[in-house]
């Protein structure tokens, strides 16, 4: 009620700056007062859950250990859910909720579309949360919850942290992988949903590191596992080919103002994106924008659906042009030479494949205004490319010439910096666990 008070209340300031500046500071400080109030009893919470665990353990009895989704393309506890269904120690499951942040269409839409994927991947082993016709919800009953649910307002309260934890221990898996932006510092530091888990579980060190410093807080339930969701690329086995394959891969943010994290460069690029199928017809080019690109392309502020259906009709009629939209890209990414992007968790998956990306880049000012230490040291270990001739350039050099000059250097920083445990992070998570159950 409080902070529905605040949006009320500061909606007659009239002056936008002004009141955005002080919606949020007001914001934030109720956020950390209730943080500051529900800590310590969420703390108590977990201790007594986690001595009913161990005497689970104890007595034989496995944990009932469920996985928390909204979307299956965000289910990057994937492999800890398999690895786990293997040990007589845990019996998992996959909860599927509801987003509710986009309307009755889109809640209807991809509920079922991650429940029936889902499904399809583990008969049995998908529980339905939300019934769209009655409104009926169900209790999520679990020892353990891993959810990819960082903010509370994705879906219903129930399945907030605060409110799992009543139940249940629960842990934060971050859906993407994280660290690499201002945005990852200002705001995800301070989510009730990561500061209230009973565990958090982050990819690298410097993320750990940026986290506690950002809130002390988070001293307490942050984990350095490592990305688990990336431990499965190990086990794709590319397919023989003679041609080169390069992914083109644009990121959705284009609207600077509404996004607040501004990546996109598509607009610049659009025009040359559609020629260099035909500048390079030995190279076959997987095109695999955000989900979210062409939806926005599509609405008056921006192509309209007319310009955006001609457009990407014109890229699909290429023969050495494959048209991605979502699904599982672990393949791609095995199957081919070079990324040209502009993408977040992107940037440091594709350094797990061990080849050259080259990332795109509006201007200079864009690495100042966007990136965090940890992410600058990424593109330090890439190509970048801030104009048409740049791209073409990476094509040449690098995918058909083969220079990559600085390959091992590369590999060396992946292994000591960004793919921490793999693949192996997957066992570190269950391993953290264990441990504080035993």
């Amino acid at each position: 009620m409080k902070t529905t008070l605040i949006r009320l209340l500061t909606a007659l300031i009239p002056v936008k700056r002004v009141r955005k500046r002080l919606r949020r500071r007001l914001l934030d400080s109720e956020r950390d007062r209730r943080m500051a109030s529900a800590l310590p009893v969420v703390c108590a919470r977990y201790a007594k859950h986690e001595e009913e665990c161990r005497g689970k353990l104890l007595r034989g009895e496995r944990l009932s250990v469920a996985f928390l989704v909204c979307d299956a393309s965000m289910f990057s506890g994937e492999p800890v859910f398999c690895k786990m269904a293997e040990d007589p120690r845990f019996r998992p499951f996959i909860a599927v909720a509801p987003r509710v942040t986009r309307g009755d269409a889109f809640l209807r839409e991809s509920l079922d579309k991650a429940v029936g994927s889902l499904e399809k991947r583990y008969p049995g082993k998908v529980e339905k949360l939300y019934d769209p016709d009655t409104g009926r919800a169900q209790t999520l009953d679990a020892d353990i919850v891993f959810s990819t649910v960082v903010y509370e307002d994705q879906t219903l309260p129930q399945w907030t942290v605060e409110r799992l934890s009543e139940r249940s221990l629960v842990a934060i898996l971050y859906y993407g992988y994280g660290g690499l932006f201002f945005t990852n510092e200002k705001k995800t530091p301070f989510l009730p949903n990561i500061v209230l888990s009973w565990k958090y579980f982050v990819s690298n060190h410097a993320t750990g590191d940026m986290v506690k410093a950002r809130n002390p807080a988070l001293a307490r339930n942050t984990v350095v596992s490592g990305y688990c969701k990336m431990d499965r690329l190990a086990s794709v086995q590319p397919h023989a080919r003679t041609r080169k394959r390069v992914i083109i891969s644009p990121h959705h943010s284009i609207d600077r103002e509404a996004d607040g994290l501004a990546l996109s460069t598509f607009p610049l690029h659009s025009d040359l994106f559609l020629k260099l199928p035909e500048m390079f017809p030995e190279i076959d080019f997987v095109f695999r924008p955000h989900p979210l690109l062409f939806p926005r392309l599509a609405t008056g502020k921006w192509w309209g659906a007319e310009k955006t259906s001609a457009w990407r009709a014109r890229m699909e009629s290429f023969p050495n042009v494959e048209f991605q939209q979502g699904g599982d890209y672990f393949a791609t990414f095995a199957d081919s030479d070079a990324l040209i992007h502009d993408c977040g968790s992107f940037l440091a998956e594709y350094f797990y494949t061990g080849k050259p990306q080259c990332y795109l880049l509006a201007d200079a000012s864009t690495v100042e205004k966007q990136f965090l230490p940890f992410s600058r040291r990424l593109l330090e270990h890439c190509a970048t490319a801030a104009t048409d001739g740049d791209i073409v350039d990476f094509i040449r050099r690098t995918v058909l010439a083969g220079e990559d000059p600085r390959k091992a250097e590369r590999d060396s920083f992946a292994a000591r910096e960004v793919c921490i445990n793999h693949p192996h992070a997957t066992g570190a998570v269950i391993g953290a666990v264990a441990d504080c159950l035993a």
